[in-house]
């Protein structure tokens, strides 16, 4: 099977979908949070969201738009069935793409109201502020290419047994 890219805005249900695909397709489940994550708890200090984000900025900065890419694919060991989840740059795509030729990309995409709604203790508490961090990674991390660059879509409109519907459709489009 393919490596598969998840990518997706702030509470879309990336994770939702990426659990679900690794449990059912047997997939290795790789998050490019979980870098910054264990960056931040290396520190001593507890990851927040403001912390990863200012981290993986400071990343990128430093070594370029693809640095968390380089950082996670250490930790990368396996060559295939392997499902990567939320890049934040076309760059952090591009590094993949070329280690995996066959890779696909897949866009979770919810609406606004939808996402509010499944927003956790760690996201900011007001829309404005929620809704912002939108705009800043398309802004400052070319988000929008990242997500333009999907060649498949699955709306998360719905319940998750719905969600799960649509991934199991598009898996079987994705084995042939």
């Amino acid at each position: 099977m393919p490596a598969i890219v998840i990518v997706g805005l702030a509470r879309s249900g990336k994770d939702t979908a990426a659990d679900y695909i690794a449990e059912k397709y047997r997939y290795k489940k790789y998050t490019f949070s979980s870098v910054l994550r264990e960056m931040i708890e290396k520190r001593g200090e507890k990851p927040a969201k403001e912390s990863m984000l200012a981290l993986g900025d400071m990343l990128r900065k430093r070594m370029g738009m693809d640095a968390v890419a380089k950082y996670l694919d250490k930790k990368i060991k396996e060559t295939d069935n392997i499902l990567l989840v939320g890049p934040r740059s076309i760059e952090e795509i591009n590094y993949f793409r070329k280690k995996f030729p066959s890779l696909k990309i897949i866009r979770i995409a919810a609406g606004k109201e939808d996402r509010f709604s499944r927003k956790s203790a760690m996201d900011p508490k007001g829309r404005s502020e929620f809704f912002s961090r939108d705009e800043k990674d398309s802004q400052t991390k070319g988000m929008q290419k990242a997500l333009d660059a999907a060649q498949f879509e699955i709306s998360n409109d719905s319940t998750k047994k719905k969600l799960h519907e649509r991934i199991d459709a598009l898996m079987k489009n994705l084995r042939g």
